[in-house]
């Protein structure tokens, strides 16, 4: 089950969360309207392929990714700084479904998080499927990721 992933990686951190199953939904907008709650308390995780590997990139539900700023965060140009393709995310992100990668679990990226979202009591994430997602503190989840806290949504 891809949950486990996620779940056991709070679980080894000593993290409470809350397990949120829904319909099943194919956007973080949609898994906030199926969870009744507001987009800005959902966060997605999208995965950035750098010249050195992956960065997780975690902003609210409601925001669009500034590839730009991850540019200048990690450097690397223009063109070999993007969102990772499904062949990507198939191939080095076995455990989890296919656009539903958690900030945590599986292997070991590093982690960006928005301010908008770090600045939250808590934040509902992905849990590694379609039609599960936790709800965790926004605090712990910088703190179990090590993440750094960038600006990194389009203003």
């Amino acid at each position: 089950m891809a949950t486990s992933d996620l779940t056991g990686a709070l679980d080894e951190a000593g993290v409470s969360y809350e397990l949120l199953p829904h319909a099943h939904t194919e956007s973080a907008l949609a898994e906030a309207e199926s969870l009744g709650v507001s987009p800005d308390d959902v966060a997605k995780t999208l995965i950035v392929k750098l010249p050195e590997g992956y960065v997780r990139a975690v902003l609210p539900a409601s925001a669009r990714i500034d590839l730009r700023k991850v540019r200048e965060l990690h450097g690397g140009g223009r063109h070999n700084v993007h969102l990772a393709t499904e062949e990507d995310l198939r191939r080095d992100y076995p455990e989890f479904e296919l656009g539903a990668v958690p900030p945590m679990g599986g292997r070991s990226d590093p982690v960006v998080v928005d301010p908008k979202l770090a600045a939250r009591t808590s934040i509902v994430i992905e849990a590694g499927s379609h039609d599960e997602s936790v709800r965790i503190a926004a605090a712990d989840l910088v703190h179990v990721t090590g993440a750094a806290v960038t600006d990194i949504s389009e203003d």
